[in-house]
């Protein structure tokens, strides 16, 4: 009895291992992917086109939208940051789990 017991908390905490490093390693790839994010980078280089053409020609307007895209543009980049971070949290405490259940 006491055998079955240890062989399933055994692939548990294997289960919850895997698990802890799957999520570690996805939350690693969407913090890589944020930063180096082509959609971001030329976003980013539009919007500061647009307002330095906002300055010379004095279209406010364009100047305004100029400013909420990248004010947008940060936002997507720090929320993606933070779900990646997230990930990472979770994967982190997973594997630490999966240790106290190896002690047991």
């Amino acid at each position: 009895m006491a055998d079955t017991i240890s062989n399933t908390v055994s692939i548990a905490s294997l289960v919850i291992f895997i698990a802890g490093c799957l999520a570690i390693l996805a939350g690693i790839i969407i913090l890589i992917s944020s930063v180096f994010s082509k959609n971001a980078q030329e976003i980013q280089k539009q919007a500061v086109r647009l307002s330095s053409k906002g300055f010379t020609d004095e279209l406010s307007g364009a100047l305004g939208n100029a400013s909420s895209l990248i004010r947008e543009v940060n936002s997507l980049i720090e929320t993606k940051r933070g779900v990646g971070m997230s990930l990472i949290l979770v994967g982190s405490i997973l594997a630490a789990v999966c240790y106290f259940l190896f002690l047991i």
